[in-house]
């Protein structure tokens, strides 16, 4: 699936700089194979989340979620509902915008890292955030034909989906595995479990000496705003705000 993935992504930088190059050509004309292109690569998206390995639920959900929107804008292109010359650019400028986004919440999540997927999501991010913006202040600034923004779109897109197909972890089955293989993955393991208990221990200290600090804590010295009022301190405040209001 990898493989495909990233195929499917190479087909889309491969159709953007064609419809770069051909900027005589309209988007009507184009519509059809890029709709086409746009359903194939949706269905491969959505059939690479499964595969997604080695990522959280929210990863492999975005995954899904661009899979399915690029292919209902496939489909709707295919049945020619996006056809005007203006609105199509702004439409998956739109998309490349949204895809930005996800993109640079992930590398924000990973800052602190700064391992690999910190740098390839900004990467990624970054160049989606700078197409999508441009696609909408282009008439402002080069003017460029719109079947160019469309590629320009298209180009941004088929990276980001190559670099899906490059995250997806290939694991090998445990049959075909090498005794050195599952000696380095099961040492993977351990280091990751021993990383979480570290983390679940000074957590569990931290809680237990913010414990024992409330319990030798007088109760005069805690922060009064931590504390539940007392009832008559309640019914004193309502009858003095009763008594300035003239009620």
């Amino acid at each position: 699936m990898r493989i495909v993935t990233i195929a499917s992504g190479v087909a889309l930088v491969a159709l953007g700089g064609y419809l770069i190059a051909n900027e005589g050509l309209t988007f009507i004309s184009s519509a059809f194979i890029i709709g086409l292109l746009f359903m194939v690569c949706g269905i491969v998206e959505v059939l690479s989340h499964s595969a997604y390995r080695g990522a959280d639920g929210e990863s492999k959900a975005w995954v899904l979620i661009d899979g399915l929107t690029t292919f209902s804008l496939g489909t709707l292109i295919i049945l020619n509902k996006i056809s005007a010359e203006i609105a199509a650019p702004q439409i998956l400028g739109l998309w490349v915008l949204i895809t930005g986004i996800r993109n640079a919440v992930k590398a924000w999540e990973n800052m602190e890292n700064r391992n690999t997927s910190f740098y390839d999501h900004l990467i990624v991010g970054l160049l989606n955030l700078i197409i999508g913006f441009y696609v909408f202040f282009d008439p402002d600034i080069f003017a460029l034909p719109s079947l160019n923004l469309v590629g320009l779109c298209i180009i941004v897109q088929g990276i980001n989906l190559a670099h899906v197909g490059i995250t997806i972890k290939l694991l090998k089955p445990e049959s075909i595995k090498t005794k050195e293989e599952m000696v380095t993955e099961a040492a993977q393991k351990a280091k990751e479990a021993q990383m979480a208990a570290r983390e679940a221990l000074e957590a569990a200290k931290a809680a237990q000496s913010q414990f024992k600090e409330v319990a030798l804590t007088p109760a005069e010295m805690l922060d009064k705003a931590l504390r539940p009022k007392p009832i008559e301190e309640d019914a004193e405040q309502v009858a003095e705000q009763g008594n300035e209001t003239g009620i």
